[in-house]
């Protein structure tokens, strides 16, 4: 970054979906601003797509993991601003992450579009899920980082990590709320749910061992107004900061709105990820920013 606008850049994995027939939509070009884009010509071991809100699929190794899966038109009263996912996007997912209950953060007519996939959330939340048709939900705990790691499958790794997400508890679904850490030999990934900032993202590192490759952060709602438990884009840009990750990918802004609101205020829904952008390029410049939009692919070397 550096004070230089880098120019657009087409993803690798855009050409990998057209060649399935599967083509990324052309309404914005999918961009990577990285300070040092030559690193790009190593061996691609992480892929991934933005789906909207907080679903993203990650396609690591050979194994495929979705966050938060929202893969409805709608979520109960509110609206998507985009189009819906195509199946063949999420099609095949092994692993579902959910960080918590709230309902564009576990809606069950997606979950059940999932049948017989593991769903790894907090052990606070499996009982209510297993009660609500899904079967695979798979209780983790938070804890020291000698703590055992979850096994996926060849070598791919998840375990929980903090989230503060509780200023808005729901009196009918339960309120453990967490993120994700996921590790491959190659790769590391912070999806960091819903949350605010906290001075303890800067040991995320010392949680998967080794340096963060990619962190995945929210930074706006699904209103012009935040509530606690949530981060802006400037608080959002802080916190890749603190735990120093290569690459950034901006999701929780964009998608969902209230009916008819969508521009009232005006630009309300984008407006997050442009203060995100800047703020990223000021507190952490050498950081790549995976400037998606919703239906947007992106892959990241090892």
């Amino acid at each position: 970054m550096g004070g230089v606008t880098p120019a657009p850049r087409r993803c690798p994995a855009r050409d990998h979906d057209e060649e399935a027939g599967s083509p990324v939509p052309e309404t914005h070009a999918c961009r990577i601003h990285h300070a040092g884009a030559a690193a790009y010509g190593r061996e691609v071991r992480i892929s991934l797509t933005w789906l909207g809100h907080s679903t993203v699929v990650l396609d690591l190794d050979g194994v495929r993991l979705i966050t938060d899966p929202l893969l409805s038109a709608h979520n109960g009263p509110l609206r998507r601003r985009t189009d819906l996912p195509h199946p063949e996007r999420w099609r095949g997912a092994e692993t579902v992450l959910i960080s918590h209950l709230h309902h564009d953060h576990a809606e069950l007519a997606s979950l059940r579009r999932l049948p017989g996939v593991p769903v790894l959330t907090g052990s606070g939340n499996v009982a209510w899920l297993r009660r609500h048709g899904i079967a695979g939900a798979v209780g983790l705990d938070d804890g020291p980082a000698d703590q055992p790691w979850h096994r996926v499958r060849d070598g791919v790794e998840v375990r929980l990590t903090r989230a503060d997400h509780h200023h808005r508890p729901m009196p009918h679904r339960p309120n453990d709320a967490h993120g994700h850490l996921v590790r491959t030999p190659a790769v590391t990934v912070w999806a960091a749910g819903d949350t605010s900032l906290y001075d303890e993202m800067a040991a995320i590192p010392d949680l998967l061992g080794r340096p963060l490759d990619l962190a995945i952060v929210p930074i706006s709602g699904w209103g012009p107004r935040l509530s606690g438990g949530h981060m802006d884009g400037a608080q959002a840009a802080e916190a890749v900061a603190l735990t120093g990750a290569r690459h950034a990918l901006a999701v929780h802004w964009g998608t969902l709105h209230v009916p008819f609101m969508s521009e009232r205020p005006q630009g309300w829904m984008d407006r997050p990820h442009q203060e995100f952008t800047k703020a990223l390029a000021r507190v952490a410049p050498d950081c790549a920013l995976l400037d998606l939009r919703p239906g947007e692919s992106a892959s990241l070397p090892s």
